[in-house]
């Protein structure tokens, strides 16, 4: 009883656990997708923003392509001595594109790699930034950031001065044109939405940490795999690609996230302990008020198992409801010792009646043949052959009415069934050869009466046809089973048609239902075996094929106590008319 409500309290806590966990799950699951939802409405927009950027470069491009080309190879022919107009023309261009609200932080235009360089900044870029991009814009080879560029479809990131500019480049001739953006100025539209307990921030394809938008919830400086390996126990990184440069990642502390579910956490701590008081006093009650009388009640069941015919009453005074119970069984005790024994008579009773029914069922077969045999044989005057077949079938039925005689040795059901064969060779002259084969151990075993005859008449009924030879072999024989027990082998076969495989499914079906219908003789002895020797398979029915008839195969069990011990010698009898 103890260990059954411990299991049922360690369920009980392994459920809450699992519901606190699920919890945490759920609500981990929620915040990923929130975040998911968020990163990619943010991912979204950073997408549109370097897609107009690229657009303005387009247009610039292909408007001034030429003319800047030009230019650029004029300018190197004049000993490089600029044309004023010429680069306020290229500079208007830059500034279309960089008054509306959507410009990039800056545009410029190289004419000549080291020499002469217009730039023009946006309002975000701080005048030192300005300076050192000034500075690495003029002395940067433009073609090779160009074909990485166009062999990715990516923006380049370049870091000038520890801050990261993502670049877009085109360039024709000694001409390259160019956009930027700050990838601070990227998350401007997070930082202004981010709460606090949260943290985005952009990397690059190889994992480069380019910035971030703080809430306050640490301080990054490492590269994105190393700061997840880092802090994944804490926070949680949620991670979405941008196709531009590489990803955009947020981080929310787990602590803050779950910090509602302290609640559920504290309520199973406080069930633990209200259990571990409760449980003993709970249990010492039903200790003394169940536990005692329900042990006392089951050592006097197995006083009665054992065979006391009394039930013993209780020890002391227990609550009213135990002491009518101990008084009930006291009563049913009474009751099932007078209904066993009147249900074993009966019992015994039923299982006579039965048997003895099953022989009457079974009679009626060979009472009927003979009559017919000896009809046709006063109708043919054959007079001697009336009298031998009268004093056969006196001792024919002198073995049928044995009075309470159910089981027969294998000797005497044998001299029965050969004084029936003889029988039919009268009415059947020169058509009946049969042929016996009795293992001399195995003629003491008593079988059911009439067992062995009851196949061999079967055997003249549908086996037999007029004109033709009639075989009969029967072979009876002792063998061993693994486990050192015995059983007598009875075979049966003939040389007629056999039995059809539909009327072997038929029959099988009929007995499982216990609808005996029309086979009655073989059903009984079915179920003769069944009661007698509680075994289901010791009757198997067969067709032998083209070569034999019909095979009935039967298996006696024999008990230790009739094992002949030898078992090596046997008579063969052949007869033939």
């Amino acid at each position: 009883m103890y260990t059954q409500i411990t299991v049922i309290l360690v369920i009980l806590f392994a459920a809450l656990l699992l519901s606190n966990i699920y919890s945490l799950q759920v609500v981990q699951n929620h915040i990923v997708s929130n975040s998911e939802h968020t990163l990619a409405i943010y991912t979204e927009s950073i997408h549109n923003n370097l897609d107009i950027y690229a657009k303005d470069l387009m247009e610039v491009f292909e408007n001034q392509a030429d003319f800047a080309r030009d230019y650029g190879e004029q300018y190197i022919r004049s000993g490089h001595e600029g044309d004023y107009f010429k680069e306020m023309r290229l500079i208007n261009a830059l500034k279309s594109k960089m008054t509306n609200n959507y410009a990039s932080d800056g545009m410029f235009v190289q004419i000549a790699r080291d020499e002469r360089l217009l730039t023009l900044f946006g309002n975000r870029i701080n005048s030192s930034n300005k300076l050192a991009l000034s500075d690495f814009l003029k002395h940067q080879n433009w073609r090779d950031i160009q074909i990485q560029d166009h062999k990715e479809g990516q923006w380049s990131i370049v870091q000038v001065n520890d801050v990261f500019y993502l670049f877009k480049c085109i360039t024709y001739g000694e001409v390259s044109f160019g956009t930027f953006v700050q990838a601070d100025h990227l998350l401007s539209r997070t930082s202004r939405e981010a709460d606090s307990a949260s943290q985005f921030m952009l990397s690059g394809q190889d994992g480069r940490i380019l910035t971030t938008v703080s809430g306050n919830v640490m301080t990054i400086t490492k590269d994105l795999a190393a700061t997840e390996q880092e802090l994944g126990s804490r926070y949680l990184f949620v991670s979405k690609p941008i196709a531009e440069f590489g990803h955009m990642t947020n981080i929310v502390a787990k602590q803050s996230v779950f910090s509602g579910l302290k609640l559920i956490q504290w309520l199973i701590i406080v069930l633990g302990v209200v259990s571990m008081v409760v449980v003993p006093l709970v249990m010492r009650f039903i200790t003394k008020e169940m536990l005692r009388p329900i042990l006392e009640l089951v050592r006097a069941a197995k006083e009665v198992e054992k065979g006391q015919t009394l039930f013993p009453p209780p020890s002391r005074e227990y609550s009213l409801e135990f002491m009518k119970l101990f008084h009930a069984f006291q009563s049913m005790v009474h009751e099932i010792t007078h209904l066993k024994i009147q249900s074993y008579e009966e019992k015994i009773e039923k299982s006579r009646a039965e048997l003895k029914v099953l022989q009457m069922q079974i009679r009626p077969h060979f009472y009927l043949n003979a009559i017919s045999t000896i009809s046709s044989l006063t109708y043919q005057n054959r007079n001697e052959e009336i009298r031998r077949m009268i004093q056969m079938l006196s001792q024919h039925l002198r073995y049928m009415f044995k009075a309470e005689q159910m089981l027969v040795s294998i000797d005497e059901e044998m001299g029965h069934v050969e004084n029936y064969i003889r029988m039919q060779e009268i009415r059947y002259p020169d058509q009946i050869f049969y042929m016996t084969d009795l293992e001399a151990a195995a003629g003491d075993i008593r079988i059911p009466q009439l067992l062995i005859q009851t196949f061999v008449e079967n055997c003249f009924k549908h086996a037999l046809t007029y004109g033709e030879m009639l075989s009969i072999f029967i072979r009876v024989h002792m063998e061993r089973t693994a486990d050192d027990g015995a059983y007598v082998q009875i075979v049966i076969e003939d040389n007629g048609e056999g039995f059809p495989q539909a009327w072997l499914q038929q029959f099988q079906t009929s007995i499982r239902a216990g609808d005996e219908g029309e086979h009655v003789g073989i059903a009984n002895i079915h179920k003769t075996l069944q009661l007698l020797y509680k075994q289901d398979n010791l009757l198997v029915l067969s067709s032998g094929g083209e070569s034999s008839g019909a095979k009935i195969e039967i298996r006696i069990p024999v008990s230790n106590e009739t094992i002949p011990v030898s078992i090596s010698e046997s008579s063969i009898r052949v007869g033939e008319n």
